[in-house]
């Protein structure tokens, strides 16, 4: 059967004094570096030299365009080839370790995005351009194994989920498994249309439709958190983006074998806005129970 390819590479970036980033979704911050970054390595590269060119290059990778090619969507935002997400390694701060998933046909393109890492950390980071030192950390593919299903499933969300909707509402206080699994679907499936031309992902429309629909018998309960206010302000265009999203535990029970096709993905795919950049990163974990103080059923 098909996977999706992913590889992971991961960034050391390093600063004599406390590396300034968002509090709550560092690698929010590095947003606009990645954009400006991006747009340097492409436009020095000889062997891009149409302007036009470029400008398709830099679209695909860092804002693909909706309705275009062979390929339509209803979310505004189509799915790119990558997602960011990192955290400080020292309580001090002067160290952040990002981590760059690469998706799909991206992964062949390991120097590229090496190239536009190392451009991020000479321009610097965070408000105070702080220019850093960078060390290349690790590139591996990842084998995404599918671990066998048990009666309960325990979901952290590390940053906030930030606008997942179904069935026209926004959920923030707490995410059903049935919004959890079809915003997952449509991202996996978004992902293999736009980056795997060349395979074909198992299950058509109607298959993920009914998938869908079942979800909704899996039982689940909030363990802990909630609402998660943020927002990020442009130092370039002044725009704010709210981020706002839940951040937390979710417990999650029933039969999970018909999922797990895509449930594997969850650890290595950020959920919901501005995912690309850090927002709405999960890992996961079968139980065979769950404590009586956080008892599902």
């Amino acid at each position: 059967m098909s996977e999706l390819r992913i590889k992971q590479l991961r960034y050391e970036f390093s600063y004599p004094g406390k590396i300034v980033l968002h509090p709550v979704v560092p690698t929010i911050t590095l947003r606009g570096a990645f954009g400006y970054a991006l747009a340097q390595v492409i436009a020095r590269n000889a062997h891009i030299p149409v302007i036009a060119d470029q400008v398709e290059l830099y679209r695909r990778i860092f804002m693909p365009i909706n309705n275009v090619g062979a390929y339509s969507s209803r979310n505004l935002d189509l799915a790119r080839p990558f997602v960011l997400r990192g955290f400080y390694s020292r309580a001090d701060k002067r160290s952040f370790i990002l981590e760059v998933n690469l998706f799909g046909e991206a992964t062949d393109f390991e120097s590229f995005f090496d190239t536009v890492i190392e451009t991020i950390a000479f321009m610097g980071v965070g408000p105070n351009k702080q220019v850093c030192k960078l060390l290349k950390i690790s590139s591996c593919m990842v084998n995404v194994e599918t671990p066998a299903p048990k009666r309960f499933l325990e979901v952290d969300f590390l940053t906030p989920c930030s606008r997942l909707k179904s069935e026209g509402l926004i959920f923030k206080d707490e995410i059903p498994f049935y919004v959890l699994f079809a915003r997952l679907a449509d991202r996996v499936q978004e992902l293999y249309k736009l980056y795997e031309s060349d395979r074909e992902f198992p299950g058509d429309n109607k298959f993920v439709a009914e998938l869908k629909h079942q979800a909704k018998n899996i039982l689940w309960k909030k363990l802990s958190g909630g609402v998660c206010s943020a927002s990020r302000t442009s130092g370039r265009t002044g725009q704010t983006m709210y981020l706002d999203g839940f951040c937390g535990s979710m417990g999650y029970c029933g039969d999970f074998s018909c999922y797990t096709l895509y449930l594997k993905y969850l650890p290595y795919i950020n959920l919901g806005r501005f995912n690309v950049f850090g927002c709405g990163w999960c890992n996961m974990e079968y139980k065979d129970t769950i404590s009586d103080t956080r008892r599902i059923v």
